[in-house]
């Protein structure tokens, strides 16, 4: 009787899915309610928070409705300042990273309704423009991308008829990283010819999110005549810093546009690399300066030096003059749930920014220590060597005559990389990783020393 039952409903749901096709879609979302983590602010909760600070502000902020998603929900922006220099904040960019909305309240209500020293300095030679939740309906059911079918694409750009899906478009979830979705040439429409594109192009412009953000761009251009900053907050994976093991509480990032003596963006002469680091760095020292606690896990976003992303926002406001910071924060909802240290942490970033902006010395910065900040990937074989000596030193290595074995080869590797001897280099790294293999079949050497070791011997084996 209940096998009967069962067949009975399963022949009903099919029935109702056939019927109707966005039934589908609407049950992926009820599934995915399940993620939502309601200790973050929904987004009822974040435009009644907004609208309080807007009542208590006497009037220093304004918050308005920008746009709307795909589903129709309200996308909101609020401003707060009267300077002449702009920066232009934005979060929740990726529904299932959602620190940003929370520091940005807290940024707002202190601008907005304090009457201190600190705070009208900044209101003075700031203005502010903060869009705390760009992607509402990714941010409604916790997931990366939009809700924007392909179908619905076709349907609003009948000059994508029969093409392929864009590279950023996600087929299981019916929607787009919106963080690719972004074009340094401001007036773009998409063009058939295009599609689908790869990482190393330029986004086209399909969502209303990026076209909301965009507008936002250059209604402040228009305003002021350029945005000086623009910060993306983000949230990645949970990595430890090379050199100490050291848990990384915040990453910090410059525009990913591949080498910096490629040619690749000669056309667009107002990219400004050193720039944007030393607003990076600002936010670096803010995370610091800002915190009533020790912050040792400050450290560089993953930035190999032929990483090429001009489709994301970050990019492409930043070919067009401005400078642009990423944080990162670790551990993405709905596994990582509320934690107000972290949200703090990206505040305490915003504000390193923002006081530097007010007082000018963000411009007496030297872009290249942001370079000195920890990192936490493999660029080169100096980066492995660090690895092995922590190694040695936590005891996943097990003596040093181990760790000298491989020492000796990666300094051989670091020659072969200062000369650009690409085949020498593949060489001496097959040869690492037989070492490698010999010493994790001897039980010289711990699994995950093994497996990060071996994956970045893959990593320059491929790079060279």
């Amino acid at each position: 009787m209940r096998k009967n039952s069962w067949t009975k409903l399963i022949f009903v749901a099919f029935i109702l899915l056939v019927m109707n096709p966005l039934s589908v879609q609407a049950l992926q979302n009820d599934n995915n309610t399940d993620n939502v983590d309601h200790d973050w602010m929904s987004n009822e909760e974040l435009i009644q928070k907004l609208n309080q600070i807007e009542k208590a502000s006497s009037n220093r902020v304004d918050v308005d409705v920008i746009g709307h998603s795909h589903q129709g929900r309200e996308i909101y922006a609020a401003r707060v300042g009267t300077g002449d220099q702009v920066l232009l904040i934005n979060g929740n960019i990726h529904g299932n990273e959602k620190s940003g909305p929370e520091a940005l309240v807290q940024m707002l209500e202190t601008l907005g309704t304090s009457d201190s020293t600190f705070a009208q300095a900044i209101r003075d030679e700031v203005t502010i423009v903060a869009v705390p939740r760009l992607n509402v309906d990714g941010a409604d059911i916790t997931q990366r991308q939009n809700i924007f079918s392909w179908n619905d694409v076709m349907n609003k750009y009948p000059q994508l008829n029969g093409t392929t899906p864009s590279w950023y478009y996600s087929e299981t979830n019916g929607g787009f990283d919106i963080n690719r979705d972004f074009n340094p040439n401001l007036s773009y429409e998409p063009e058939v010819a295009d599609l689908p594109g790869t990482g190393a192009d330029p986004g086209f412009f399909l969502t209303n999110e990026s076209r909301i953000l965009r507008n936002v761009y250059l209604n402040l251009k228009d305003e002021f005549g350029e945005v000086e900053a623009f910060v993306d907050l983000h949230h990645m994976g949970t990595p430890e810093t090379n050199k100490t093991g050291e848990d990384v509480t915040i990453a910090i990032d410059y525009p990913p546009l591949g080498p910096e003596d490629s040619t690749k963006y000669a056309d667009w002469p107002k990219l400004d690399q050193d720039k944007s680091k030393r607003y990076a760095l600002a936010a670096a020292l803010g995370v610091k300066e800002f915190s009533d606690r020790e912050e040792p896990g400050v450290a560089r976003y993953l930035h190999p030096e032929e990483r090429d992303l001009p489709g994301q926002a970050r990019s492409s406001f930043a070919l067009n003059g401005t400078a642009t910071v990423l944080f990162e924060m670790p551990g993405q909802q709905p596994e990582y749930g509320y934690d107000q240290a972290l949200i703090d942490r990206v505040e305490n970033g915003l504000w390193g920014i923002a006081t530097r902006m007010a007082n000018g010395s963000i411009d007496q910065l030297n872009g290249d220590q942001f370079l000195r900040l920890p990192k936490y990937w493999t660029e080169r074989s100096s980066d492995m060597k660090i690895l092995v000596e922590r190694f040695l030193e936590e005891g996943k290595i097990e003596n040093e005559s181990a760790a000298h074995s491989l020492s000796i080869h990666l300094m051989m590797v670091n020659i072969y990389e200062k000369r650009e001897e690409g085949e020498k280099v593949v060489k001496h790294m097959r040869n690492f990783k037989l070492l490698l293999d010999h010493q994790n079949e001897e039980g010289l050497i711990a699994e995950d020393a093994y497996n990060r070791l071996h994956d970045d011997a893959d990593y320059l084996i491929e790079k060279w």
